[in-house]
């Protein structure tokens, strides 16, 4: 760390904590990069989200048993079984490793109609899976504190220009990316919250109102892959060109 001339980190977050602990002169030649999305490798002819009788929310993603799981969304599925016909109106579809471990619970919370569960599918197709999506779902892991991570397919998802409901923990590097874009974030722990968030997603869709933010595109612009090599671009720059001296 010492003899590095620029630290990157993807969010100021990881950042402030990494650094905390070294002299603060050495925070002067650490660099926010986060995570890129590229538009333009989406395969052309995508299917995108048509009209359909039910909203059709997405996950794409790996779960962990014990810490990152879809346990909390699917408790609130339940609480909300309670006052919607759900079959009629919601299809949720979780898609990756270990995911099918989890068809058993919704079974058992009477969800077998809403919420399909598939093991990981070859990278194009899971592209396909999301691009046809109403709304994509971030689930992240609880925290008993500010969560430090911000997770490359919370990123990807910005390629899609979809709605996105983040499952994570209400502070921390994802809700404030999530915030900015003017998406709704409910922590992965709180069935009732989560419940409340999916729906006003419902009834956005049934009143047709259902879209992103007038702030999307702006606050996913940074991430955009071509900003970000031109941030990396001009940071190494910078290096070049910057007179050699030792920090201590």
């Amino acid at each position: 760390m010492h003899q590095a001339g620029a630290v990157f980190f993807v969010n100021s977050q990881t950042a402030d904590l990494v650094m905390g602990k070294y002299p603060p002169a050495w925070r002067e030649k650490t660099y926010i990069m986060p995570h890129g999305f590229d538009a333009r490798v989406l395969p052309e002819g995508s299917p995108s989200a048509g009209p359909r009788q039910r909203l059709r929310m997405v996950y794409t993603g790996r779960f962990y048993q014990g810490r990152r799981t879809p346990e909390g969304l699917l408790q609130a599925l339940q609480i909300l079984q309670n006052t919607r016909n759900l079959a009629e109106q919601l299809e949720v579809r979780l898609i990756g490793p270990f995911a099918s471990a989890y068809q058993a619970l919704a079974q058992d919370l009477g969800l077998g109609r809403v919420v399909i569960c598939r093991e990981e599918v070859p990278f194009l197709e899971s592209v396909k899976e999301a691009a046809a999506a109403d709304v994509l779902l971030v689930i992240d892991a609880p925290s008993d504190g500010p969560n430090l991570f911000l997770p490359s397919k919370l990123v990807d998802y910005l390629a899609f220009r979809k709605p996105i409901l983040g499952l994570t923990p209400k502070e921390g590097a994802s809700a404030d990316l999530l915030r900015r874009l003017g998406c709704p974030v409910a922590a992965p722990d709180d069935p009732e919250g989560i419940a409340q968030a999916v729906a006003q997603l419902l009834d956005l869709w049934q009143a047709g109102q259902l879209g992103v933010s007038p702030g999307f595109d702006t606050a996913a612009r940074q991430y955009d892959i071509r900003e970000t090599t031109r941030l990396l671009d001009r940071v190494l720059e910078e290096l070049i060109h910057r007179p050699t001296k030792q920090i201590s």
